[in-house]
C-alpha cells in the first residue's frame, strides 16, 4: 500500500505542531487510512514501529493511530509491511528540515511561529543567550526567582523586506500563563509603538500579525 500525499501532509502537520493526533485517530473509520497515518507519522518522526508483545499494544509516537488500525482489523505484520514498503518523500524531508529551526513545538513561541508561517511569511530565530532583554523582563527575574524570562531575537521575512522582532516571554516557573513584551528599541521601526506594557499570548500574536500584514499590504 502506497501512502498518499494527503496522509503525509496531515501527519507532517502533526509532527511540526508537536501534537499526537489522538483525537483524529479516534474518529478514523477506514483501516487503510489508520495504517497510512500511523506509518507516515512514525517515519516522519524518524522512529520505528514498536509493538509490545506482552501488553499487545503499540508504543511510541502516534501509537493511537496504530491501535485504531488494529481495532479496524489490521494486523501488526500488515502494518509493518506498509512501513517497509514506504519511505518519506524527499519533499517532506525538506519541509521538516526547513521548519526544524522555527521552534514550532516551543511552548512559548510555537504559536507565533505557526501563525507567521501560515500567513505566508517566514521567521528565523537569531543567535541569543536567552537571557531577558527588556527592563521589565529583567526586573521580573530579580523580584521573584519563580518568574522565568526568556528573550528572543527574530528576523521575519515578509517577501518584500525583512524586519527584526525582539521580545521577552515572562512566565511562572513551569506554570501559569505567559506574558510578552516587545523590545521596541531593539526591534524594527514597524513595532515602535508596541513596546508599552506586557500582553497575553493571544494579544501579543494579534499585535504582531497586525503589524506584519499592514506592512506587507502597503508594499
Amino acid at each position: 500500500m502506497k501512502i498518499s500525499n494527503k496522509d503525509w501532509d496531515r501527519m507532517s502537520d502533526l509532527v511540526l505542531s508537536g501534537k499526537d493526533g489522538a483525537g483524529t485517530a479516534k474518529i478514523i473509520k477506514d483501516k487503510n487510512k489508520a495504517i497510512a497515518r500511523f506509518v507516515a507519522g512514525v517515519q516522519l518522526s524518524e522512529k520505528y514501529i514498536c509493538y509490545d508483545e506482552q501488553w499487545k499494544e503499540f508504543r511510541g509516537v502516534f501509537c493511537e493511530f496504530g491501535e485504531k488500525a488494529l481495532d479496524l482489523g489490521a494486523t501488526v505484520e500488515e502494518i509493518q509491511s506498509v512501513f517497509d514498503e514506504n519511505e518519506v518523500p524527499s519533499s517532506y524531508k525538506e519541509k521538516l528540515g526547513n521548519f526544524s529551526t522555527k521552534k514550532l513545538q516551543n511552548r512559548f513561541v510555537g504559536d507565533l511561529s505557526r501563525k507567521i508561517l501560515k500567513a505566508g511569511f517566514d521567521i528565523n530565530y537569531l543567535p541569543h543567550s536567552g537571557f531577558a532583554i527588556t527592563m521589565t523582563g529583567k526586573e521580573a527575574m530579580e523580584r521573584n526567582g519563580r518568574k522565568w524570562t526568556i528573550g528572543y531575537k527574530t528576523e521575519i521575512d515578509l517577501g518584500t523586506k525583512k524586519v527584526k522582532l525582539t521580545f521577552d516571554a515572562i512566565t511562572d516557573e513551569g506554570n501559569g500563563p505567559t506574558s510578552y513584551l516587545i523590545a521596541s528599541n531593539e526591534s524594527d521601526e514597524l513595532f515602535a509603538d508596541c513596546g508599552y506594557g506586557v500582553a497575553g499570548k493571544l494579544q501579543f500574536i494579534n499585535k504582531v500579525m497586525e503589524k506584519l500584514e499592514t506592512c506587507s499590504s502597503s508594499k
